[in-house]
């Protein structure tokens, strides 16, 4: 009994949504492996055969046909990249890779570094939407993005070569060996663009320069799994990435009396360097037939140096990471879930500008020590998640946030209905709080050590319908966000952060997927949100968009095409402080691929096939028509 607990089989998919069906599972939404069908949050499951078969080579790229989802970019390959979930800014994502924190303290905002988040090594990407904050604590009031890494199922050999336009390579090598008692895993990636020009003669005299800017990193990744017994399993990971993104700036030229600019002209030697490193281990064990243990360490490290010619700037951000939990499974239908966990973030950031005359230093120690339980019940088909979580922060002492989660479906009808309601909060980062700006005029404070941590409430209500006279479902959630306290920044105040006046983002979506033959698929989405608050809740996102394609398969042939549409949007033109609207846009994309013998694929992929001009951010350009090829060779 204790080694089908540890491998988490039989009380997982004792009994299913409907009888022959194989359960999805997921691991985000209630902290213990379960059912997707048997959690009442809106959940999204990207597996690496969805990846593969769209021929993402970004998390965003994967991100960006999530509903519910919207992506602004500053320019293309390894520029800065905002991702919106139900219209919340990028801070309020949480992201993780295997339930580790992953998020950059040494950013402005803690946010995560979407553009230099690659696909190697990807199982799944599990996207949980809505506050969840009782199960993941700070960050985590949008919701959560959970990066899940392979785990090999057998001996496997493989490399494969990407080449297309602006000079793109990339080259990766993929290696498992599966044993017995656990397995070991190594890959590595090497990836190479000259990209184009990442803004247009709209982004002002400070940013604007024509040349193209080059992207490239490397990255490899070690891990490995071993059953000490037929009761304990240990699993981790180790991850090693060093990249250099180039980007735009100008060089300016001031008077040294008044300081006032004398003019700018485009500067070409600009760019970011980023290393990151991550490390992670976690131990399952099944102490008794019903209880297991399960403990989680991680440590994630990212240093970036940005160079223009201003001068440079240093950032080190440092999460560490560490949680222990106790699963009690009652029978099949009541699972008990207990625990602490203990956050430690770093953020260290240091700016010397000399043709500025300015000089920038943040740092910060912070700490959250956490304990969280969390129920969920399976009674008359009525599966209920109860969470609640106390958290203990070094700066703003004690904070409770909460959730509830339901769905039940009604199987005369296949119809599943299903709500959430969640509370959350976001404790402000180092920079916000003590970052410090000396100009040769005298010193100003950016950081406020006053502010408030930002708290929220989600509503979320859904109801999905499966299809009767073909296979597949169709379904709609409504949502709703209340922020509290949101920390912006204020040009006019003293300190710089400051806590803004209430946010609110509310909204639909819809979902569709269907066959409509044996070998072809039909999928699409549609988001309608309104926003209201600050810039920070409104800029740069859609009131309307939609995703539609479809899949065939035919043989060893696959071909994938997708479109994707956003509305208008508002913006800011920064040079000039003005607001501007951004124009619709919809592009067309497609991937095809042949399974030329059991060892050799071969893939095309386009991107942007009528050539469409369009900005994701104002004066900033996105990518034109583009072609790229590809190979892959396995053994197995």
């Amino acid at each position: 009994m204790r080694k089908s607990l540890i491998l988490l089989t039989t009380l997982l998919t004792a009994t299913t949504a409907f009888a022959g069906e194989v359960p999805e599972i997921q691991v985000t939404a209630t902290r213990v492996e379960v059912p997707v069908e048997h959690v009442g949050d809106d959940v999204e499951i990207i597996t690496e055969e969805k990846i593969k078969k769209y021929g993402f080579t970004s998390i965003t790229d994967v991100l960006k046909y999530v509903a519910g989802i919207h992506i602004s970019s500053n320019g293309g390959f390894g520029q800065t990249t905002s991702v919106y979930m139900l219209g919340l800014p990028t801070k309020h994502i949480l992201v993780m890779i295997d339930g580790v924190p992953i998020n950059d303290p040494s950013n402005v905002d803690s946010q995560a570094n979407f553009a230099y988040i690659d696909l190697n090594n990807v199982e799944r990407i599990e996207v949980l939407k809505g506050a969840q904050g009782a199960l993941y604590g700070s960050e985590a009031i949008a919701g959560v993005i959970n990066i899940i890494t392979k785990k090999p199922k057998k001996n496997e050999f493989k490399f494969g070569f990407e080449g297309g336009k602006y000079e793109t390579f990339k080259e990766n090598v993929f290696s498992s060996l599966k044993f017995n008692d656990g397995y070991l895993l190594f890959s590595v990636e090497n990836f190479k663009t000259n990209g184009f020009s990442a803004t247009n003669n709209k982004a002002g005299i400070f940013t604007y320069d024509p040349d193209n800017d080059g992207y490239n990193y490397r990255t490899a990744w070690f891990s490995y799994g071993w059953n000490l017994n037929e009761f304990t399993k240990i699993r981790g990971s180790f991850r090693l990435k060093d990249g250099k993104a180039e980007y735009d700036s100008a060089k300016c030229e001031y008077d040294p009396t008044t300081w006032a600019l004398i003019g700018c002209e485009p500067y070409s030697d600009t760019y970011t360097t980023y290393y990151n490193y991550f490390a992670n281990i976690k131990v399952d064990s099944a102490l008794t037939d019903s209880l297991l243990i399960t403990a989680n360490f991680g440590n994630n490290k990212e240093e970036r140096t940005a160079i223009d010619s201003s001068g440079e700037g240093d950032y080190t951000g440092i999460t560490r990471y560490a949680s222990v939990q106790l699963a009690y499974y009652f029978q099949d239908s009541l699972i008990f879930t207990s625990g602490f966990s203990y956050k430690q973030e770093i953020g260290d950031f240091s700016g010397d500008y000399p043709s500025w005359g300015t000089s920038i230093k943040a740092e910060g120690r912070l700490y959250t020590r956490s304990i969280f339980g969390e129920v969920h019940s399976n009674y008359y088909n009525l599966h209920t998640t109860l969470a609640l979580r106390r958290d203990f922060h070094s700066q703003f002492g004690a904070k409770t946030t909460y959730k509830i989660s339901t769905v039940y479906t009604v199987r005369q009808t296949r119809t599943t209905l299903k709500g959430q309601y969640g509370t959350g909060f976001r404790a402000p980062s180092p920079y916000q709080l003590y970052a410090v700006s000396v100009f040769p005029w005298g010193e100003t404070v950016l950081g406020n050590p006053h502010l408030r941590a930002e708290t929220s409430e989600n509503w979320i209500l859904g109801v999905k319908q499966q299809l009767l006279v073909v296979k597949g479902e169709i379904e709609a959630n409504y949502f709703k966000n209340h922020i509290w306290d949101p920390i912006v920044y204020d040009s006019s105040a003293d300190p710089k952060y400051q806590n803004a006046n209430k946010g609110i983002t509310e909204g639909m979506e819809v979902k569709l997927s269907f066959k409509v033959l044996r070998e072809l698929d039909v999928f699409g989405s549609y988001t309608h949100q309104r926003l209201s608050g600050d810039d920070a809740f409104v800029l740069r996102r859609p009131e309307d968009s939609y995703v539609f394609g479809f899949n065939i398969k035919h043989g060893d042939f696959k071909f994938s095409f997708w479109g994707e549409h956003y509305s208008s949007r508002k913006d800011k033109d920064f040079s000039s402080n003005q607001y501007v609207s951004l124009s619709p846009f919809t592009t067309y994309n497609c991937y095809a691929s042949y399974q030329l013998n059991d060892r050799v694929n071969f893939y095309l992929k386009g991107i942007n096939l009528t050539d469409k001009d369009y900005e994701l951010a104002y004066g900033y350009n996105t990518m034109g028509r583009a072609l790229f090829a590809g190979l892959e060779v396995s053994f197995k």
